[in-house]
């Protein structure tokens, strides 16, 4: 039996609410209900407020849609851990109350020498073993990895026994801090009146779950609103995360952490569109070495390194031990095997911080320029440079920390801790790259109460539809059409597309590392992987701009799907996905950019460099030559499948056709290119039916030919004997022309008499037959 995942913990635990006011209680079924029924019963909009521990997020979902889209949402910057820390004083009293084991610790903290219940018997007579350095050690490991109900910085075992200064005591939350909350709570009622929501879940974690005052703090907020607030067990804490990322990405497989204010949770996460439910493990770690409360313990310590060398070592031994007891599939093990390193999925404000300085280590010294798409929602960083700055940052006190853009003040004096912890990762864990997600609570929640049929579509595309939908755009483009032009498109690349664009591996080849793979090789694979999620998506957008002015629409279509566009909030992209949709699209409307630096530097995002560029633009070509066959909605199936029509059953189609055995084409020259109805004199130019064959991309390999793409134009449409047509179909060959991979020199060679266009690294062999 598979090991029940994140979404198998959560099933139950958004039941329909008792009352139009969406109350809900604290203690909610984990049972392995249907999701089915989990939604039965939801209706939206609906609200989630998400009480974090270093602020408290409210938004309002306008529908249970896969992209979970957003009608309104706003922060409010109150810290409920800062709130019941600023101003505690120092305990003096070494007495503390019974500790229970955290969430999935036990096994771990059984390895570190204890096998008992966790009575407070058993921590004394731990105590007693000072004299015993590596024995005390463990001891003081094992209180580390115990969750205090009460009083989490008690975790150091109060130092203040063995005669140092305590770090300070959890207080109640202030009045003034729960009048802040209620005010802002009031609010955000009123907003969901108006949006006439009826549906509120107000959903909390560490800080309130473990104030000294959470009752009452709860009370007040029921009082003023009606709302009850949902307390998340640690377990639920930890998988409500994880569901987050699975509902800001397309697929997810790798390591997961992260990090709150109060906690910091770990696990392994697998979903695909085809893996159901997904999988984690049931056995998902959470410590208590938030960003606020490890500042806290390390700001505690001042400038004594020895101290702050054992918090490390200590965070050390329990990522090592907790990444044992997650038994991480084998799946990811091999990739972590094979690729040197795993991949790291991080969410939380602490993760993120780090991923915005790693973005402004790439402001150009030149010129200022800044990282070209600031968004955090799929970036991708490597290990190595995710380790470089967390090495400059943990050493740093925190008012040394300077703000970068989207870090705040606040933010900022954290990044020492955030840094400190990652270090400790890192030396437990390989990372091979990280990927960022905004996926939290509120993503995480709504996530878990979407039917399995739902969750498994593809958040982009559906974000895409949505857009067209309300937008008005739907007009541009049919939905019969989409298949038909997504076929067309795809078609129009060889199906050795990948074997050709990915350079050679063979011994002494450029490509060829000391490891047996290139990054630009590895680069390019995600980009050709990419390509069968990305094509219905400009297929559908392909058509949006064409009634701006001409020398609006490729800025335009570039911008969509970056920071300064309408799909800028599309879950399921990474920024390499987002840098090939803009340059297509840009490509589609000739290329022309109000800004070339910009574009530019979008452009050099593409994963696979100079090639994947160069296949970006034979794709744009292929879309105007596609939106020229279809202006307006239906004609895609009338013009490209050959449907019924009026003007008869015109079509134009790519075909897969083979190149001759031994790597030859047949050579063309330009200057007998045929125009129009102008009388050819190849006997192999036209076939019996009337119909005109172009090839206009040839695949081959180390001077072997293994296919060739030909577009087949069938006379009897207007619409394709327009000169502006034949024009699409001359900057298509010519695009292809330029393309890496296709048809390389060794052609050239082989050849008495073809003439060869373009300045590609391969150049091409393109006939033209109008």
């Amino acid at each position: 039996m598979p090991p029940v995942g994140c979404i198998d913990t959560l099933r139950g635990f958004f039941t329909p609410p008792a009352s139009t006011h969406g109350a809900s209680t604290a203690s909610r079924s984990t049972s392995n209900n249907s999701m089915a029924s989990s939604t039965s019963g939801i209706q939206a909009p609906l609200a989630i407020v998400d009480m974090g521990s270093n602020g408290i997020r409210f938004g309002i979902i306008a529908s249970l849609d896969r992209h979970l889209p957003v009608l309104y949402e706003e922060r409010a910057s109150i810290s409920l851990f800062e709130a019941q820390f600023s101003d505690a004083k120092p305990l003096t009293s070494p007495h503390r109350p019974a500790l229970t084991p955290s969430i999935s610790n036990t096994a771990t903290i059984a390895v570190l020498g204890r096998s008992g219940d966790g009575d407070d018997d058993e921590d004394d007579d731990v105590d007693d073993e000072d004299n015993d350095d590596d024995v005390d050690h463990k001891a003081r490991l094992r209180r580390t990895l115990v969750a205090n109900e009460d009083d989490v910085l008690l975790l150091d075992d109060y130092h203040a026994a063995e005669g140092e200064n305590a770090p300070p005591t959890r207080q109640p939350i202030s009045e003034k801090v729960i009048d802040e909350v209620v005010r802002t709570f009031e609010r955000w009622q009123a907003l969901c009146h108006q949006a006439n929501v009826k549906n509120v879940r107000v959903i909390a974690t560490e800080a309130t779950r473990t104030a000294p005052n959470s009752t009452e703090f709860q009370a007040r907020i029921k009082a003023a609103t009606g709302w009850d607030v949902e307390l998340l067990t640690k377990a639920q804490e930890a998988n409500i995360g994880a569901l987050g990322v699975m509902a800001s990405y397309h697929t997810v497989r790798g390591l997961f952490m992260d990090l709150g204010g109060g906690s910091v949770q770990l696990n392994y996460i697998i979903r695909g569109p085809g893996d159901g439910s997904g999988e984690s493990s049931p056995n998902a770690q959470s410590w208590p070495y938030g960003a606020a409360a490890l500042s806290k313990r390390l700001n505690h310590c001042g400038h004594d390194q020895a101290a702050r060398q054992v918090i490390y070592d200590e965070m050390v031994q329990a990522f090592k031990h907790g990444l044992e007891d997650i038994h991480v599939n084998p799946l990811i093990r091999d990739d972590n095997e094979r690729n040197g390193g795993y991949r790291l999925y991080l969410s939380g404000g602490g993760f993120r911080g780090l991923g915005y300085l790693l973005m402004a280590r790439k402001i150009k010294k030149k010129d200022g320029s800044r990282y070209p798409i600031p968004v955090i929602n799929g970036y991708v960083a490597t290990g190595k440079e995710l380790a470089k700055v967390v090495e400059e940052y943990r050493h740093m006190a925190p008012e040394e920390v300077q703000t970068v853009f989207r870090v705040s003040k606040r933010r900022a004096k954290l990044i020492p801790a955030c840094a400190t912890l990652m270090a400790a990762v890192m030396e437990v864990i390989p990372i091979k790259d990280v990927y960022f997600s905004e996926g939290g609570v509120r993503q995480g929640g709504c996530f878990g109460m979407l039917p399995l049929d739902i969750q498994n579509k593809d958040p982009a595309f559906e974000t895409v539809l949505s857009f067209m939908r309300t937008s008005g755009l739907h007009q541009c483009l049919h939905e019969s059409d989409l298949k038909v032009l997504s076929l067309f498109v795809a078609s129009a690349l060889p199906s050795d597309f990948a074997r050709c664009c990915l350079p050679s591996t063979g011994e002494g080849s450029v490509a060829a590392t000391e490891n047996g793979a290139s990054k630009d090789a590895a680069d390019l694979q995600v980009f050709i992987d990419s390509l069968a999620r990305l094509v219905p998506i400009l297929v559908l957008v392909m058509n949006c701009y064409n009634q701006l002015p001409k020398e609006a629409r490729s800025t335009a279509a570039w911008q969509l799907f970056l920071p300064g566009g309408a799909l800028a909030n599309c879950y399921g992209l990474t920024h390499g996905d987002r840098a090939t949709l803009a340059t297509v699209l840009s490509e589609r409307h000739e290329g022309d950019l109000a800004d070339p630096d910009s574009g530019d530097a979008i452009k050099k995002l593409v994963p696979g460099g100079k090639v994947a560029r160069q296949a970006c633009k034979y794709l744009g070509k292929i879309l105007t030559l596609a939106g020229l066959c279809s202006p307006l909605p239906g004609m895609a199936s009338l013009i490209l499948s050959g449907g019924p029509s009026k003007h008869g059953s015109g079509r134009v189609t790519f075909e897969q056709s083979p190149s001759p055995s031994n790597g030859r084409r047949r050579p063309r020259d330009p200057d007998r290119t045929r125009v129009g109805d102008e009388p050819s004199d190849d006997e192999h130019e036209q076939d019996a039916d009337g119909s005109d064959d172009i090839v206009v991309l040839q695949a081959s390999e180390g001077g072997q030919g293994h296919g060739q793409v030909v577009i087949r134009v069938d006379k009897g449409h207007p619409l394709l004997e327009a000169p502006n047509v034949q024009d699409a179909v001359r900057a298509l060959a010519e695009a292809a022309a330029k393309s890496h991979g296709f048809t390389g020199g060794a052609h050239a060679k082989d050849s008495d008499e073809g003439d060869y266009i373009g300045k590609g690294k391969g150049k091409k062999s393109v006939s033209y037959n109008d």
